[in-house]
C-alpha cells in the first residue's frame, strides 16, 4: 500500500517541489481520510449535473485573456514562493522562510496534505477526463498540460489545497477569516477558468479540503506547529497595512 501511494506522488512531488524535501510532515498517504470511499463518483456524460460541469467550463473559456483568466493562470502555480506571495497580503502578514519559518513549512506541508495525499484514492480511481483535453482546448497554463493528462480530474488537488489553506491560516489569524474564506474560494474557481477542472471537481475538492482540516485537527504536531504559526503571524513587526483587502 505504501509503496503504491509513493509511485503515484513521486514523479510530481520531485518535479517541482523539491523544496519541500525537508518538511516534516503531519501525516502518511495512508493516513489520510479515503477520499475515494466518501465521494460520490464524478457526474457521467449522461447526468444532468454534466451539462452544468461544461456551462461553467465555457463560462470560464470564454474570458479567456481577461484579468480574472490570468488570476487563474498565478493560481495554478502552487510552488511555495507564489502561494506566499498570493496569500501574504490577504492573511495581513509577511510570509518568507526567514521571517515566518515555520508558516512557510506550513504551505507546503499542507501542499501535500490537502494537494496530494487528501485527494489521491479517489483521483486515481476515477481517473476522470480533465475539460481541456475533451475539448482539444489550451488552458490557463500550457507548460502544466503534459502532467495533468495523466493526473485524475475528481476531485481538484489545487481546490483542496487552497481550502485547506485558507481554514488554517483562518485559524491562526480570525480577524482576517472573511478575506481568506474569499481567497480560498477564488484559487478553488480559477480551476475552472483555467480549463484544468470541471466544476464538480472543485466542487468536491472544496469537501476534501474541510475533511482533511478536520483530520488534521487531531494531530499534535499540526497543532504544535499551528501554534507557531499563529505567533510568526501575529507579531507586530511581520504585520502588513491593516487595510482590508480588495475585492478582486
Amino acid at each position: 500500500m505504501k509503496s503504491r501511494y509513493l509511485l503515484f506522488f513521486l514523479p510530481l512531488i520531485v518535479a517541482k517541489y523539491t523544496s519541500a524535501a525537508t518538511v516534516q510532515l503531519f501525516h502518511s498517504p495512508e493516513e489520510s481520510v479515503n477520499s475515494q470511499f466518501y465521494l460520490p463518483p464524478p457526474p457521467g456524460n449522461d447526468d444532468p449535473a454534466f451539462r452544468y460541469d461544461k456551462e461553467a467550463y465555457f463560462k470560464g473559456y470564454a474570458i479567456k485573456g481577461s484579468p480574472r483568466w490570468k488570476q487563474a493562470a498565478e493560481d495554478a502555480d502552487v510552488s511555495v514562493e507564489n502561494i506566499a506571495r498570493i496569500f501574504s497580503p490577504v492573511v495581513g502578514a509577511k510570509i518568507n522562510p526567514k521571517d515566518t519559518p515555520e508558516t512557510w513549512n506550513m504551505l507546503q506541508n499542507l501542499l501535500k496534505m490537502g494537494g496530494y495525499y487528501a485527494t489521491a484514492s479517489a483521483k486515481k480511481y476515477y481517473m476522470r477526463t480533465r475539460p481541456f483535453v475533451l475539448f482539444n482546448h489550451s488552458t490557463c497554463r500550457p507548460e502544466d498540460e503534459n502532467t495533468l493528462r495523466k493526473d485524475g480530474s475528481y476531485p481538484s488537488g489545487h481546490t483542496a489545497y487552497g481550502t485547506l489553506l485558507a481554514l488554517v491560516l483562518s485559524q491562526a489569524r480570525p480577524e482576517r477569516a472573511q478575506e481568506l474564506a474569499r481567497r480560498g474560494w477564488e484559487f478553488g474557481q480559477s480551476r475552472v477558468i483555467c480549463g484544468a477542472h470541471w466544476q464538480s471537481d472543485v466542487d468536491a475538492g472544496r469537501y476534501v479540503g474541510a475533511v482533511e482540516f478536520a483530520r488534521l485537527q487531531t494531530i499534535p504536531a499540526f497543532q504544535k506547529s499551528l501554534a507557531k504559526v499563529r505567533e510568526e503571524l501575529n507579531d507586530k513587526n511581520n504585520l502588513l497595512s491593516k487595510r482590508r483587502t480588495p475585492r478582486t
